[in-house]
């Protein structure tokens, strides 16, 4: 079990250090950082990343009993893909917040409240699912209190605009923002899901692979003897 919670931690450590540093270096960028935020380029860390997930929660698989189902070996799986998944989400959450309350004179509780506001708002929901729910439709969102609390009419502003130049309803434009959005996120979720599986199953044969050298090896032991 220790060896579970070792390489889940592990490896949410280092989705949060690839997300601090992709909101740090790389999306401030003018024009390409936006772009780069837009596409979720950084998750393209899920790859590496649950691939060592799911051979490490595979591989720790030998310390079980060769008896243990393999449905009750797959629950650490279940529960880790989403843990580490979403985790880069909530970071992004905090460090949004971390940065309107650094631009601004208010403490951290009022800027949560006023963030919940406009997240309501925008997609009905506050908190973390507020966040990553607006954020299929604005990637970028407001970076000081006073974009903050214009953000639903900054929108509505912006996509009467397109209206105005490409005749098309504003529902329209909602529509293919928010579904673009979602299927990147899913084009996602649905890699590391995949990516965690396959080597999820690559650790559980390495495990077994090592239970049988150490049987063949115990019994070549007594009959040196």
């Amino acid at each position: 079990m220790l060896t579970v919670v070792a390489v889940t931690v592990a490896v949410i450590g280092a989705r949060f250090l690839v997300t601090w540093a992709a909101e740090v270096f790389l999306h401030p960028l003018p024009i390409l950082g936006g772009w780069l935020k837009s596409l979720e380029i950084a998750e393209l860390s899920v790859i590496v990343l649950f691939a060592f997930l799911g051979f490490g929660l595979g591989s720790a698989t030998r310390h079980l009993s060769v008896k243990t189902p393999l449905g009750l070996r797959a629950i650490a799986l279940l529960v880790a893909l989403p843990l580490v998944f979403f985790s880069s989400y909530w970071l992004r959450h905090q460090l949004w917040l971390s940065q309107l309350t650094a631009e601004s004179d208010l403490t951290r509780q009022q800027i949560t409240t006023l963030a919940n506001q406009a997240l309501v708002q925008q997609g009905s929901s506050k908190g973390f699912w507020g966040y990553y729910t607006t954020t299929t439709q604005m990637p970028i969102l407001p970076a000081t209190v006073a974009e903050l609390e214009r953000m639903a009419e900054d929108q509505k502003w912006f996509r009467s605009e397109l209206t105005r130049f490409s005749g098309i309803e504003p529902g329209v434009f909602s529509m293919i923002f928010e579904g673009a959005g979602w299927g990147i996120r899913l084009f996602y979720m649905a890699l590391a899901f995949l990516t965690g599986l396959i080597y999820f199953f690559k650790g559980l044969a390495e495990a077994d692979a090592a239970r049988l050298r150490r049987v063949a090896q115990a019994k070549v032991a007594p009959s040196k003897l």
